[in-house]
């Protein structure tokens, strides 16, 4: 009986069986990582983008409203604003994000403080005027028809004309919408004074 013909086979075997072991197991980590990232965007079809000041008129009131116009429902507590402000000042350029929505102030669905990362300044939480995360009686959902908005603070970001001191001039305002379960952008839009 020749034994050296064992010898071979059985390598091939383990071969064989420590290959489709290492692709099992590569196979089920790669595939349990994806599914946590195919967390499904949210279709927000259309938006529409204003943002307005007070030029020449009484007052500092510098306004964003964001309206959703058309696609699906999104919770409010899924998104983050992301507001970044330039211009030629040296204080600029400045940047906020407006988290943990919708706000918590000292009005019903106000910005607070605790809503704010970044710079403090940029975002207006004061009670005088209108900055409200969601312009609807159902807070919890931003849908058609609905509009986030809220006020730009002049101590962070003047887009007056003239811009009045000690406030630092700014001159483009960079608004962005982010879905944070699936890390997508569902708006983007820059404005000019």
């Amino acid at each position: 009986m020749d034994r050296r013909g064992v010898s071979p086979v059985v390598s091939t075997i383990l071969v064989v069986a420590i290959v489709v072991i290492l692709a099992a197991t590569i196979s089920v980590t790669v595939l349990d990582t994806t599914a946590d990232i195919n967390e499904p965007t949210p279709n927000v079809a259309e938006t529409t983008g204003e943002f307005t000041t007070a030029n020449g008129e009484a007052g500092d009131e510098q306004v964003v409203q964001v309206t959703h116009v058309a696609g699906d429902d999104v919770d409010v507590e899924d998104l983050e604003i992301i507001v970044q402000a330039s211009g030629p000042d040296n204080d600029l350029p400045s940047e906020a994000r407006l988290v943990n929505l919708p706000g918590d102030g000292i009005w019903s669905f106000t910005i607070d403080a605790e809503n704010i990362e970044g710079d403090d300044d940029l975002i207006d939480t004061s009670s005088s005027g209108t900055s409200r995360i969601i312009v609807v009686d159902d807070s919890n959902v931003w849908s058609a028809g609905d509009t986030i908005q809220f006020r730009i603070g002049v101590a962070g970001a003047d887009f007056r004309d003239p811009p009045r001191d000690p406030n630092p001039e700014a001159d483009e305002l960079e608004v962005t919408i982010v879905h944070t379960p699936s890390d997508a952008i569902i708006f983007e839009d820059t404005f000019t004074a």
